[in-house]
């Protein structure tokens, strides 16, 4: 459960783009969310309108994997939300 994990993610010249650390692989699910975050940018951004219309099953898929909670993560590049809202009445 402590097993060290480490991921480097580089572009097709060998430059680094992003290098991830984590303990377990319980934790790998946040790595994942990051990758299909960054997916989902390069695929709105130079995506066909065909890859664009398939978004929501892939949103679909990545929920009935890892549940509700991991769309929320997947905004966050797979970090749980550090903030809490609090609403104030007066």
């Amino acid at each position: 459960m402590n097993l060290p994990i480490e991921f480097s993610l580089k572009d097709k010249t060998g430059k680094l783009v992003k290098r991830f650390s984590t303990l377990g692989p319980q934790n790998v699910d946040r790595i994942l969310l990051w990758i299909w975050r960054d997916l989902f940018v390069s695929l709105l951004s130079v995506g066909s309108e065909r890859e664009r219309n398939k978004l929501p099953d892939y949103l679909e898929d990545i929920q009935t994997v890892l549940g509700v909670s991991a769309l929320e993560r997947l905004l966050y590049g797979g970090r749980p939300r550090k903030f809490v809202i609090v609403v104030l009445y007066a």
